[in-house]
C-alpha cells in the first residue's frame, strides 16, 4: 500500500485475508494473545471489483497452537482461501 495510491483488486484481497484471525478470534482478547506467525493466501483467479468479503474461523489446540481460515469472495463469488499460523499464550496476570 502506498499513500496517496488507490489500492488494487490483489492489495484488497491481502488486507481481507490478513484480517481472517482478528475477526474470528474465539478467545478473549483480555486473557490470551493470539499472533499470526505467518499468511497463506491461495487464489483461484484475480479478484474483481471494489469489495473484498471475508469469511473466517479460528480453531486452536491443547499446546498453544492455532488456525485462522478465511474464505475470500468478490462480487462474482470464491477467490480464494487464507490461512494464518497462531501463537496462543495466556496474558501474565496485571
Amino acid at each position: 500500500m502506498v499513500e496517496g495510491e488507490q489500492p488494487g483488486p490483489c492489495e484488497r484481497v491481502a488486507v481481507a485475508a490478513d484480517s481472517g484471525n482478528g475477526i474470528s478470534a474465539v478467545l478473549d482478547y483480555q486473557r490470551y494473545t493470539f499472533v499470526n506467525s505467518d499468511l497463506t493466501i491461495n487464489l483461484l483467479r484475480p479478484a474483481q471489483g471494489e469489495w473484498i468479503c471475508l469469511e473466517a474461523s479460528t480453531a486452536w489446540g491443547p499446546h498453544g497452537g492455532g488456525l485462522a481460515q478465511s474464505r475470500l469472495y468478490d462480487e462474482r463469488g470464491l477467490v480464494g482461501h487464507a490461512t494464518q499460523s497462531l501463537a496462543v499464550r495466556l496474558r501474565a496476570p496485571d
